[in-house]
């Protein structure tokens, strides 16, 4: 292993990845032909059932529903959660102050603010949105909070030896430092936003894939459960392969 050429290395991890994919299909296809479809459908079985819910026109304009909510959702988490996060964690006082308000969110099952959103909003798509984005904005207000406060002392020390300017030290020294953990975040609070705009969309809205699961959950249709979570997965896999990975890595570069 330590000999092995940077090419190799490169090439070993995606290679590993789909090897491991490519078993767990495996897996389930061996597991799925001693049980009934409607208990457990195999891969040929849902691949059928993405196929049909392809032709029929019944995905495409779900998915769009699902990715708005959910993107609207994550976005204020984000314009709300990122600001905080930073307050708190420049001025002690502000985050002394708002912990206990963070902690509580934090605590507090998704299924309860569903419930308390139809309460107040009935059953209409802002209950989606107001759930993803009160879901995410912890775990983005914390991550903010921990990564400005871990920033060098030394180095920003250095930068007002050296009259560096504000803008400066912001580019050259906190971004790089903040960037990659707050990356990381936001690449969990996709994921998190992804199942619980489909969680939301189940108990809550007649639209969305959400929706559509809670159909096929009452139809017995388990290969569309099946199909239908693998478009979940695709999504939030796509979003972490072209845009938040390369990102993430972008940002994790010396400045130049």
């Amino acid at each position: 292993m330590l000999g092995m050429r940077p090419a190799a290395r490169r090439l070993r991890s995606p290679l590993l990845w789909w090897t491991g994919v490519a078993l767990a299909i495996l897996i389930w296809h061996l597991v799925a032909r001693s049980q009934p479809e409607y208990v457990l459908p195999g891969p040929q079985t849902t691949r059928k059932a993405l196929v049909g819910l392809i032709r029929h026109d019944e995905l495409g304009g779900a998915l769009l529903l699902t990715i708005e909510r959910g993107a609207i959702g994550l976005m204020f988490s984000c314009l709300i959660g990122m600001p905080l996060g930073w307050a708190m964690g420049t001025w002690p006082w502000i985050s002394e102050l708002l912990d206990s308000w963070v902690q509580v969110l934090m605590s507090i099952p998704p299924i309860i603010i569903v419930v308390v959103g139809m309460i107040w909003l009935g059953p209409t798509a802002g209950v989606v949105v107001l759930v993803v984005a009160l879901v995410t904005l912890p775990l983005l207000t914390t991550t903010v909070r921990d990564a400005v406060t871990g920033v060098d002392i030394d180095l920003l020390d250095m930068a007002r030896v050296f009259a560096r300017s504000r803008a400066w030290t912001a580019r050259r020294i906190i971004l790089p430092a903040v960037a990659p953990p707050v990356l990381s975040a936001v690449t969990v609070a996709v994921g998190q936003s992804v199942r619980v705009t489909v969680m939301s969309e189940l108990l809550s809205t007649a639209t969305g894939l959400g929706a559509q699961v809670q159909q096929a959950r009452t139809n017995l249709e388990t290969a569309d459960v099946f199909a239908l979570s693998a478009v979940m997965a695709t999504l939030t896999l796509a979003l972490e392969l072209f845009l938040l990975g390369p990102l993430r890595r972008r940002l994790a570069r010396p400045p130049s």
